[in-house]
């Protein structure tokens, strides 16, 4: 059982037990203290207290939350050089979705300036897939092992006379190309659409396909009345985590066609 300290939808440390979870919580990110559902009888996640009306925010995950929806997300920045404080990160691909932190974060340590995200969505069956974990597993080992200097005598010369950047930009490359493989555009069934939808008078907008094809972008549950949109039904009330430019709070995990077509979209729907 794995403990997770979250903060702003992205993992900024894991730990073994919940008292080490709340020991690194503390350190200028407040404490949470509202438990969220139970799974195997403790509870799923815990949220931090909002202070004069913000929204209150998810503060320590367990990973088995994975079984209440939540999914985690391996992000890199792609804004240039010195241009993003990353809090969040607004310009950013995703190289893979999946139930299983650890691995993710295993191959963070590999693409520079990447993080592992965390929100609700519709499952991802790549991510959990046998072959994807088997060799996924079997690559980070091997590159594990490629960007460490192996001890040798003194007087021998080295196997492999690589720098330890030369190393590391190889593992960073295997990386992307493994991750690209299994989760690039071509490797999901079909292509993905932004849907404005009007539930009442709230526009909102659903991903098509989108599994469950209720949820919106924001995480809200549409109800069975609502129907697809132009985007300018007048006298609607857009969502503005839906239509908004900045990432959405609490973040959604999109799969790289997913947020692919969510910013195509309002970049459009704004221009």
């Amino acid at each position: 059982m794995t403990y997770l300290v979250i903060d702003g939808a992205r993992v900024v440390s894991a730990h073994r037990t919940l008292a080490s979870a709340r020991s690194g919580e503390a350190q200028g990110l407040g404490h949470s203290t509202e438990p969220g559902p139970s799974v195997g009888g403790v509870p799923a996640w815990w949220v931090r207290t909002p202070q004069s009306g913000e929204v209150a925010e998810l503060g320590i995950l367990r990973t088995a939350a994975t079984e209440l929806g939540f999914r985690f997300e391996l992000r890199a920045c792609q804004a240039p050089a010195g241009s993003c404080n990353h809090r969040p990160c607004a310009a950013y691909a995703t190289w893979a979705v999946s139930s299983r932190y650890g691995l993710l974060s295993e191959f963070a340590a590999f693409v520079p300036l990447s993080w592992v995200w965390v929100g609700q969505r519709s499952d991802d069956p790549r991510g959990d897939a046998p072959q994807f974990l088997t060799e996924g597993q079997a690559l980070v080992d091997r590159l594990r092992a490629d960007v460490r200097q192996p001890p040798r005598a003194v007087e021998e010369p080295p196997n492999d006379t690589r720098t330890l950047e030369e190393r590391a930009q190889a593992a960073h490359a295997l990386a992307v190309r493994f991750l690209a493989r299994h989760f690039g555009p071509g490797s999901e069934a079909g292509g993905v659409v932004v849907r404005p939808v009007l539930d009442g008078q709230d526009l909102h907008l659903r991903l098509d396909p989108s599994i469950p094809s209720y949820l919106a972008v924001c995480g809200t549950a549409l109800s069975g009345g609502c129907r697809d949109a132009t985007g300018f039904e007048l006298g609607a009330r857009s969502c503005d985590r839906c239509f908004g430019r900045a990432p959405i709070v609490p973040s959604p995990v999109l799969g790289a066609a997913e947020y692919e077509a969510w910013t195509s979209y309002i970049h459009q729907s704004g221009s």
